[in-house]
């Protein structure tokens, strides 16, 4: 293993143990400020499972969805120091780096939010919010699925996205003989 490609493994070590934190910290401080109808952090004080599994789960789906939109930046980062066919500029890559990792941050936490939202479209007549402060553990798995199959869903076209908005290299053309 050359020098290099130990050098890109710790970049990449360090880079995803720190997207898996602030992961984790905007998804709390986004449950925690879109949330009005009690406070996360006081019901996780008092044992409230119901909010602790749908905290849980927000983390996971989360996590899954940036896990995928990573992969594709990491890639290009790889490429550019392995490769010396394709001349980039270290600021157009961290600009590129920088707004795809931002872009599925903002889709991941955008994502989570719908699939929650849309399930308060359809159980009318319930107000989960409530039933999860009275610590209703039903309507935490409810809505801990309900997380983690937007994010399934989305975590793969999220990967899709973040390949087709990330430019590529040429690698050159291939002759055929007449």
């Amino acid at each position: 293993m050359s020098p290099l490609q130990v050098i890109l493994a710790v970049f990449e070590f360090i880079l995803t143990a720190g997207l898996s934190m602030l992961v984790i910290y905007a998804q709390n401080r986004m449950y925690v400020l879109t949330n009005s109808d009690y406070d996360a952090v006081e019901e996780l004080k008092k044992g409230n499972i119901a909010v602790a599994i749908l905290l849980a789960a927000m983390m996971i789906g989360g996590g899954s969805i940036i896990k995928q939109g990573i992969y594709p930046v990491v890639n290009l980062l790889r490429l550019q120091f392995t490769s010396p066919i394709w001349e980039i500029s270290p600021a157009e890559m961290a600009f590129i780096a920088i707004g795809h990792v931002t872009l599925v941050f903002i889709v991941a936490v955008f994502t989570i939010s719908l699939g929650l939202r849309f399930w308060g479209r359809l159980s009318t007549g319930m107000r989960e919010g409530e039933e999860l402060k009275k610590g209703n553990v039903a309507v935490g798995i409810v809505l801990g699925g309900v997380v983690l199959v937007f994010s399934s869903f989305m975590s793969d076209g999220v990967s899709g996205l973040t390949k087709a908005l990330i430019p590529q290299p040429s690698m050159g053309q291939v002759e055929f003989a007449p």
